[in-house]
This record gives C-alpha cells, structure tokens and sequence, in this order.
C-alpha cells in the first residue's frame, strides 16, 4: 500500500526518531552483540519512513515519495521489506533508480552470525564473477556484489550487512546517463554504505 502522507500520530514518532539519530545520543552507540542482540522489532508501518534516503541523493537522486513496505507475515524473522523509487536529481548520474530494503529482526546474534555466514558463502560460490567483496566499516560484516558486468548502464547492485542481530539487504537498481566508470561505480557503492549506515542508527533502540 503506497501511502503519501503520514498520519500525525506516525509524523510526531518519525519526528523523534530522526531528531534523535542527527543529535547523536543512543542512536551513536553501539548495540548489544551478545546474546538476544540489540535491536529489538517494532511492529509500525513507518519504518520505512524514517531511514536516511538524503544519503543516495548524490549520486542516485532524490525521494520521490513515501516508500511502499510489505510487512513481513508467517514463518521466519520479523521484519519489514521497503521499496523507494528515487527520481534524478541535480548531480545524481544515474536514474531511474529503486532501493529495496529487507530488514530481518533474528532472535539472536548467533542465529543472526550463522545465516550470515551461510548467506556469504553461497554469494561467493554460487556467483563468482559478481564482483564479490567484503565490505569494512558497514555494521559488524558485511559483502557486496552486483548482477550484471561494469560496463552496463543498468547496474543492479546488493550489499548485505549483519549487525548484533539484524540481517539487511540493501538491493539498489540503477540506470547510468552514459556508461559507467569506475569512479561512478566507487561513487554509487560509497553512497549505498553510507545509506546502510544511516540506516542502523535510525533503527537503533535503548
């Protein structure tokens, strides 16, 4: 369900949450990494609508829009699934752009380091010419790899991260104005880490 606006009740929360992530405080710590992990699922429909999207604006363009989410149901990690469109903007060198987000709250870190590993091992196996590789600096592991050649103007790249508990895929499609290089590719991969950054402290709890 696409919705464009927040009620105000969602707007006064959304308002906290990223108050809270720009000044800092607990949203700059680092969460637990034992045990049941450190974050904890909040079953509301505006997760999805409080992560850093700004972060992609150069060079992947603007939100468009608030983001579709599909709430996870059934078996399996609780979680929330988020799809923004962004649209070009001034110094964005791709367009047409989609980020998909799957956030998986694990019920704990061990659980969570298992499917993580299992999850790496067979990206690296199963698609070797991917340009498969580990990613420092982005939650507490974390890889990357894309689904088609560098010098395609439609790219379609994923980053997979595990932090305490959490699993996210980060899966962002993208078409270039001209034919990439390595510098725009370093430039699209350097935004999506920052983005998932952005991300983990948005989602962080006391």
């Amino acid at each position: 369900m696409r919705l464009h606006r927040l009620s105000r009740h969602a707007t006064v929360a959304v308002a906290l949450v990223l108050a809270a992530t720009a000044c800092g405080g607990d949203a700059e710590r680092e969460v637990s990494q034992e045990g049941k992990g450190g974050y904890r699922w909040v079953a509301t429909d505006e997760i999805c609508n409080v992560l850093p999207y700004g972060k992609l604006a150069d060079p992947l363009g603007a939100r468009e829009e608030a983001a579709d989410r599909d709430k996870r149901s059934g078996t399996g990690a609780p979680g929330v699934k988020c799809v923004q469109p962004l649209v070009e903007s001034g110094p964005a060198e791709y367009g047409n752009v989609k980020v998909e987000l799957d956030l998986a709250y694990t019920e704990s870190v061990d659980f969570s380091r298992d499917v993580f590993a299992r999850a790496r091992e067979s990206t690296s196996k199963d698609m070797p010419d991917s340009g498969f590789t580990d990613v420092q600096g982005v939650g507490k592991e974390a890889y990357r790899f894309a689904f088609n050649k560098p010098t395609e103007l439609r790219q379609v790249h994923a980053l997979r991260l595990r932090d305490s508990n959490m699993l996210i895929d980060v899966t962002v499609t993208a078409e270039a104005r001209t034919p990439p290089t390595a510098d725009s590719l370093k430039a699209y991969d350097a935004a999506v880490d920052d983005f998932a950054r952005g991300v983990l402290k948005a989602l962080r709890r006391g």
